[in-house]
């Protein structure tokens, strides 16, 4: 099977070329990478968002709390059309242009990659049971907003969810959250989604991007 081609970036955020995927890891290329959050207010203004446990066989990170959907940008992909294509491979539903807004990107250094991240938010509410399992996602689990920031900026220590797993797909159940659900991230890749946390909430209580959570472009 060839190896996937997957476009690179400089430190700008612009395409720079392309460069098969085991070769772009080797060489220390910054490789992009889009990722999908997925946040709503329920009817009682109550501020909810959905992640996903990565199942992916031979995944650094197995086990862990992410985002609903997440991936590389392939050759001729823009960040946009990639995070449309993830959404739908890893979540099962294909959104409008106008349910993903383009919240920023921040590079990421000092980790074993080096990449170019891209994040969005799909701002359609989506409900546990109408998610779709592949073998990247082990489990969808829902959670309020204001508690999720409070766990990944280190301010409590349990949270609680209700989770969907891919093993018994037709119930859902109540789930623990704890720090150790991100213990294998990084730091860089945990300040990414702190300000993720931060750009959703500014997002949903004004229905504007601030783009000052994000850090300055590198050359």
């Amino acid at each position: 099977m060839p190896d996937e081609l997957i476009a690179l970036f400089d430190g700008q955020g612009q395409s720079i070329g392309a460069k098969e995927r085991t070769a772009a890891y080797r060489d220390g290329d910054r490789v992009g990478l889009a990722f999908v959050w997925a946040a709503w207010r329920t009817s009682s203004g109550v501020a909810r968002t959905l992640l996903q446990t990565r199942s992916r066989p031979g995944d650094p990170y197995l086990g862990s709390l992410d985002a609903p959907a997440g991936g590389h940008i392939r050759a001729g992909e823009t960040p946009t059309a990639a995070a449309h294509r993830e959404f739908t491979e890893e979540v099962g539903i294909a959104l409008t242009p106008a349910q993903l807004v383009f919240l920023g990107q921040q590079p990421l250094q000092g980790t074993e990659r080096s990449a170019m991240q891209f994040f969005y938010l799909c701002t359609r509410l989506i409900s546990l049971g109408e998610t779709v399992f592949n073998e990247e996602v082990g489990a969808f689990v829902e959670v309020r907003l204001d508690d999720f920031a409070a766990l990944v900026c280190g301010r409590t220590a349990s949270i609680q969810g209700q989770a969907r797993y891919r093993e018994s797909p037709n119930k859902t159940r109540p789930r623990e959250i704890t720090p150790a659900a991100f213990a294998a991230y990084s730091e860089p890749i945990m300040d990414a989604i702190r300000r993720s946390a931060s750009a959703i909430r500014v997002y949903l209580d004004t229905e504007q991007v601030n783009a000052t959570i994000w850090p300055p472009a590198t050359a």
